[in-house]
């Protein structure tokens, strides 16, 4: 059961145990209620699946950039594009790409969630890389790889349930030294 199924059943709990309130109250005091606009639940749940929500765009946004983050993005090169961002053919063209390389892929559900996981929209759902590779029995390390290489394809920064560039770098150097000094170890 995910995060967004419990969710969903403490929301219903809620609104049914409400409305029981409710209508336990007196005529008045229910006209009153409804004055104010409490005469019904307020559960509003702020997922990815609810259409136009301002507050899911926002917390979905990523977070305020670290001075590692700004020392990354100083050393790359900005993106060359011939066309301006409002260009529409430019957005249709990156929105072909992206279902192109979604049906191509062996297991379009996996590279669709790591796609969403680079983008930030599953740490609103309170799902992690592990959780995601689980359910699609996959290692962590091989669904982290999809989602940098969806990152690294549309130039996308690390969203909050990622390492930065340089972490990653940091932490493929130590297992590559620890690997080398395994394989030393094993020859002598």
């Amino acid at each position: 059961m995910t995060y967004a199924d419990r969710q969903a059943e403490r929301d219903s709990a809620y609104s049914t145990a409400y409305r029981d309130w409710v209508a336990s109250l007196p005529p008045a005091e229910r006209a009153e209620l409804a004055a104010g606009g409490l005469s019904e639940p307020d559960a509003t749940r702020h997922t990815c699946t609810r259409q136009h929500d301002d507050a899911t765009l926002d917390r979905t946004a990523a977070p305020e950039p670290t001075p590692d983050d700004v020392a990354e993005l100083a050393d790359e090169p900005a993106p060359v594009s011939p066309a301006t961002p409002t260009d529409t053919t430019t957005a249709a063209d990156v929105l072909a790409s992206f279902c192109a390389r979604i049906r191509s892929h062996p297991n379009p559900l996996l590279a669709f969630d790591a796609a969403c996981f680079a983008s930030g929209l599953m740490d609103v759902e309170g799902l992690s890389e592990t959780a995601l590779a689980k359910r699609h029995r996959v290692t962590r390390a091989a669904f982290s790889k999809l989602v940098v290489a969806w990152s690294e394809t549309f130039g996308l920064p690390p969203s909050r349930g990622m390492r930065s560039k340089r972490a990653r770098h940091a932490y493929r150097q130590a297992r590559l030294t620890s690997l080398a000094q395994h394989h030393d170890q094993a020859q002598t």
